[in-house]
C-alpha cells in the first residue's frame, strides 16, 4: 500500500483514492504504508499542463468570487474522478484569469461549467498531436 506524501491519497493496489473514508484509513493502516507520489502530485512537481483556461470579459469584475467557486467546485469533483485532474495554478488578471490545469478534460469541463452557468462564449481548441486543449470563456 502506497500513501501520497502530498496530498495523502492512499494506492490500493488498484487505483488511487484521493480522499479516503475513515473505513478504508483503518483498512489501510493494518498494511506496511510507504511514501510515493500519486498521479497528480507528479505532474505538478513536472509542470505538466495539459488544458488552459482564460477567463475574460467585464462580467468577471464583479462575479470574480462566484467565477472562481466554480471552478473550485469543478475541480474538487474532478479530483475525484481522477486523482491526476488538479489546478496547477490560477493567475489573476484586471478582467480575467488563467488557469492551467494537468488534465485536459478538468480545463474543458471549467469552460462548460462557467458557459452552463454564466452564458457567455466558449470556444476550445484541441490540439491535434497532443493530449493538450485551449479553452476560452468570455462574458
Amino acid at each position: 500500500m502506497k500513501v501520497c506524501p502530498g496530498c495523502g491519497a492512499l494506492y490500493d493496489g488498484h487505483r488511487w483514492i484521493p480522499e479516503p473514508d475513515d473505513d478504508q484509513v483503518r483498512r489501510f493502516c493494518k498494511a506496511k504504508l510507504e511514501n510515493q507520489l500519486c498521479v497528480g502530485c507528479l505532474r505538478i512537481e513536472k509542470r505538466q499542463v495539459e488544458g488552459v483556461v482564460t477567463i475574460r470579459g467585464s462580467f468577471i469584475g464583479a462575479h470574480r468570487m462566484e467565477v472562481r467557486s466554480i471552478v473550485n467546485r469543478v475541480a474538487s469533483k474532478g479530483r475525484h474522478r481522477n486523482v491526476a485532474a488538479r489546478i496547477l495554478e490560477v493567475t489573476e488578471q484586471k478582467e480575467g484569469m488563467v488557469i492551467e490545469t494537468t488534465d485536459h478534460s478538468l480545463a474543458e469541463r471549467i469552460g462548460k461549467e462557467l458557459e452552463k452557468a454564466f452564458k457567455g462564449n466558449l470556444e476550445i481548441k484541441w490540439q491535434a498531436k497532443d493530449r493538450f486543449v485551449r479553452v476560452a470563456w468570455q462574458r
